[in-house]
């Protein structure tokens, strides 16, 4: 078993703890749980003993220090206002002269 860190998803999660991203289907199969799923930080996922590590690369990230999260989250909020023709309203944001 091993924790799940802050935005890390089941890709970072298989490379760091296995050196393969090609472990996170077995991961995610021996966990019950989708490839894209979003993880919980701090819960624990089990590593199936049958996974092959990519040693040079599970030490690599372990002599480095590399936790990869790259997950990405949303608040709800577009950063982009939306913009074009059928978004303006006229003598509001669409002038006519």
């Amino acid at each position: 078993m091993a924790i799940v860190l802050h935005n890390q998803s089941l890709l970072d999660f298989a490379i760091q703890h296995t050196g393969s991203a090609h472990n996170a289907f077995e991961i995610a199969m021996a966990n019950n749980i989708s490839i894209t799923d979003q993880l919980t930080a701090g819960s624990e996922l089990v590593i199936p003993d049958s996974i092959v590590n990519d040693v040079g690369v599970k030490n690599y990230y372990q002599s480095k220090s590399i936790q990869p999260a790259t997950d990405i989250t949303q608040n709800g909020e577009s950063e982009e206002t939306p913009e074009g023709i059928s978004i303006w309203i006229l003598n509001q944001n669409f002038i006519v002269q």
